[in-house]
Parts: structure tokens; sequence; C-alpha cells
């Protein structure tokens, strides 16, 4: 039987108001009658309700993260981002609830789904660049952090890694292999870190003294089918290709795969580097040279920036942007 507030009150004979401000520590109770309070709170072995405390505190400390889009959940960066978000508050006794797509469609604002589930802050990922809700969150009170999807409002701002520059990184690598001829495998438009990485992929031509070509693109959707369609198609229509630059590992994957099964020797024919260096990358044959997001470390400062906006009124929405590394395996080699 769950013990509430009302019995706590019923055993020790003070009011509900008396024995919830004795149980938050405000100072208008006097010691005498704080001490008997809590003496049959313990008694009762009485737990406070986290959500109805911060009704009465007008503390809100739980935390909502949000991941939308069912293929978020099958991305290896969501566990790392949890990880961190969960070390991190738990430092500060702050809790975290996990929300899935279907919890931004209850025909409430989102200000007043936050009010209800008693959220007093949230870390949203997996949001496309045209979804209305951004400028929602814009106006919002709502201390609000978006994970690789530019925001700027009174209490919302985001995160993400310098995208451009790992796409720098990968093409700067290529090119000091000796590779010219360099195609692209980017994610879909509708994806801020794809514009990202595909003005990184150009500036990283410009840089090396490289043309673009349009026919080196191709624009999957973040899964292994569209990698392995992209590389078909890359390499069908341009024989010359000695390397390819992949958004992201899972389509990095599907690549290399499929230029496998047409054939090609990874890397002595063709070179391939993804984007992420999730877990599998170490594992896969041949083993992935891609690009670093350390996303446990973005989990604890989207955290830690998220604590300060509940707990600071003053506190000024600052952006986030955290460094990508380069991380060499055996998918790529020099040029022949």
């Amino acid at each position: 039987m769950i013990v509430t507030i009302h019995d706590v009150a019923k055993k020790s004979g003070y009011s509900i108001t008396t024995v919830s401000r004795a149980l938050n520590g405000y100072g208008d109770v006097n010691d005498k009658t704080r001490k008997k309070i809590i003496e049959v709170a313990k008694e009762l072995n009485y737990k406070p309700n986290r959500v109805a405390r911060s009704l009465v505190s007008k503390k809100l400390d739980t935390i909502g993260l949000f991941v939308l889009g069912r293929t978020s959940f099958q991305q290896g960066f969501i566990f790392d981002i949890v990880s961190g978000l969960m070390d991190e508050v738990s430092e500060h006794d702050f809790d975290l609830l996990i929300f899935g797509t279907q919890s931004l469609k209850t025909g409430l604002t989102f200000q007043q789904l936050c009010h209800q589930r008693g959220v007093g802050g949230a870390v949203i990922t997996g949001l496309k660049i045209n979804d209305p809700i951004i400028q929602e969150l814009e106006k919002s009170d709502v201390p609000t952090i978006l994970v690789d999807v530019p925001v700027k409002g009174k209490k919302a701002t985001y995160i993400t890694f310098d995208n451009q520059q790992g796409a720098i990184q990968a093409i700067d690598y290529l090119v000091s292999l000796g590779h010219k001829n360099i195609g692209f495998i980017n994610g879909h438009r509708e994806a801020w870190v794809c514009f990202e990485r595909f003005s990184g992929y150009k500036k990283g031509l410009a840089k090396n003294n490289l043309p673009f070509k349009e026919d080196y693109i191709f624009y999957g959707d973040f899964t292994k089918e569209s990698g392995q369609n992209g590389a078909r198609q890359l390499k069908e229509s341009n024989s010359e290709l000695t390397a390819i630059f992949v958004a992201s590992d899972v389509m990095a994957v599907g690549a290399l795969e499929e230029l496998v099964a047409m054939g090609f020797d990874v890397p002595n024919d063709i070179s391939i580097i993804g984007f992420d260096d999730q877990d599998f990358a170490a594992f896969t044959n041949p083993t992935l040279s891609t690009i670093r997001q350390d996303v446990y470390p973005l989990g604890r400062v989207a955290a830690k920036n998220i604590i300060r906006l509940i707990t600071d009124p003053e506190y000024e929405p600052e952006v986030n942007i955290l460094n990508t590394s380069l991380i060499v395996r055996q998918s790529t080699s020099p040029t022949k």
C-alpha cells in the first residue's frame, strides 16, 4: 500500500499544508513540529512524490528526453546520449524521463505537455529542420535543447558536433592518401547535419584544389539499404572514383558490402570512410575508418546546460558545438 501525504497528516495531527511545508524544508515551520512530522513520515515509510513535491516547491526537477522518429532508436548514439544525460542529472538530483514519437502528437502544446508530465526542461533529438514545433520552441518558456537542429529562443538552444569540420577532416585524410575522385553519400535533406556535412565535403574539396562534381553525390536516408544503392549508383556512373565519403556509419556499411558484392576490393580498389564511429564500425570486414562523434559527453553537456536553464533564471541559452576526430581503420588506404 502506498503511503500518501494525507496519511502523514492524519497520523501526525497536522494539516496537509503544514506537513508538506515541513517535509520540503520551509522555515515557517517550528522545529518541534517539523521533528514530529519527520518522525511520523519515517514511521509510515512515506516516500514523497516528486511531481507533487514540484507543484509545491515550484521546482520541476525532471528532464524529458524526446526521441523522435523510429529510426532514432536504431541508432547507437541514442544510448550514449541517454548514458551521458543520466550520469549528469543524477549528480544534480534530477530525474530523466524518455518520451517517444507519439508524445508530441497529443494535441497539447509542447509547453502544456511538459507541465502536464512535470517536466522542467527538455532535450529533443530526431527533429527535422521543417518541423513546425521549432517555431513553437523558440517562443516557449520551457528550457529546451535540440540535438543537431539549430534553434534560438529565450529558453531554447541546441547542441551538435562540428559536422563541417568533420567532413573536411575526412576529405583531407582521403586526399593525403592520394585520392582525387571522391564520391559522397549523404543523408536525407530534412536533416540539418546533412547540409553541414555536404558543406564540409565541398569545402574540403576546395581546400585541396579539387573540383566539385554533382554526379559524385547521392542522397540516401541513413539506412543501410540507401548506402548500398548509393555505392552501386556512384561507382557504376563514375568508374574513376577511388574513394567514397559516407555521412553515416550505417550507410557506410551498406556501401562497403555492396562494393564487395560488386567485386571490388575495399580498400585496395576503393576506400570508404563513414561518420559517427558507432560500436559496430570496429567489427566490420574490413573495419571502418570514420569520423568520430563522442556522444556520451554530448549527453552530459546537454544535461548540464538544461539544468542551468531550469535553475538559473538569468542564464542565457548557449550553443554548444563539440569537436569530431578522425578514426583510421582498414577501409581506407593509399591509391595505387
